[in-house]
């Protein structure tokens, strides 16, 4: 490879870091403390592998808090601006809703947090005996604890 080739090369390995770098800031959600949590998260890293989290506001405070000890610096007042900034645009995420004749074992059992076995005993009951029409058809299957799909009512869909 010629001197010529090496020096395009570079320049546009520069060029194309320095529009991922811009696309990445534009992830970010406008709002204030967004300028203060690019200053500060991005001294050692990108601040969006941060805000890909969405914790809590106290695990953010936490998280901060670690940031802290490893070397993170900033003013007080812009630390608490990251912190109110992540806790507003990186909740979080609210799960979505559970079609129980449609959701697979895995589907059910993370998102309704139930045992593999109780899983498979509403798959395996739904197979044998068609799609369930309202919460009280899933009090006949076997194994099931009616006790945990009763609390998550609200997130199942028929």
């Amino acid at each position: 490879m010629s001197n010529a080739s090496k020096s395009l090369f570079r320049l546009r390995t520069v060029f194309g870091l320095v529009i991922l770098a811009l696309t990445a800031k534009a992830d970010l959600p406008e709002g204030s403390g967004r300028a203060a949590t690019e200053r500060v998260c991005g001294k050692c890293h990108s601040p969006e592998k941060a805000a890909s989290l969405h914790q809590t506001r106290s695990a953010w405070e936490d998280t901060i808090t670690k940031m802290v000890k490893l070397g993170a610096q900033g003013s007080d007042e812009e630390f608490e601006l990251v912190l109110t900034y992540l806790s507003k645009h990186f909740a979080p995420e609210t799960p979505g809703p559970v079609n129980i004749n449609r959701a697979n074992v895995i589907d059910l059992e993370t998102a309704l947090l139930l045992r593999r076995s109780e899983a498979k005993a509403i798959v395996q009951y739904r197979l044998e005996k068609g799609d369930f029409k309202s919460l009280a058809d899933l009090q006949g299957v076997p194994g099931l604890d009616f006790k945990k799909i009763e609390s998550k009512k609200s997130r199942l869909v028929f």
